[in-house]
């Protein structure tokens, strides 16, 4: 969104009610948080689909209440990601995980 022009545009903003962008094919959003040995896997079958995705190790000294493995996240192009999701499920039996923040 450009900067608010109004004070009706900039109010709307302050309450959350500015309007949503459409996905867009420049923007990269995150598909999946897997285990590394998986990842590589399912990333190639996204590949294979024609989906565009990269798969990035996410490095953490400290394991976390949340996995005692190492992990890696895919990302995709912003358009593609329900897409990318959908195959990720068919592929796990289950939707994916996101990594929490």
């Amino acid at each position: 969104m450009s900067a608010p022009r109004t004070f009706t545009e900039l109010w709307d903003w302050i309450r959350g009610r500015d309007p949503v962008d459409p996905p867009s094919p420049d923007r990269t959003v995150e598909a999946a948080w897997l285990p590394q040995w998986l990842s590589r896997m399912v990333t190639e079958e996204l590949v294979a689909a024609d989906i565009p995705a990269v798969v990035v190790d996410d490095f953490n000294i400290n394991l976390t209440m949340y996995t005692r493995e190492p992990m890696s996240r895919i990302f995709v192009t912003e358009d593609r990601q329900a897409e990318a999701q959908q195959l990720v499920e068919d592929i796990l039996g289950h939707p994916p995980r996101h990594r929490p923040l």
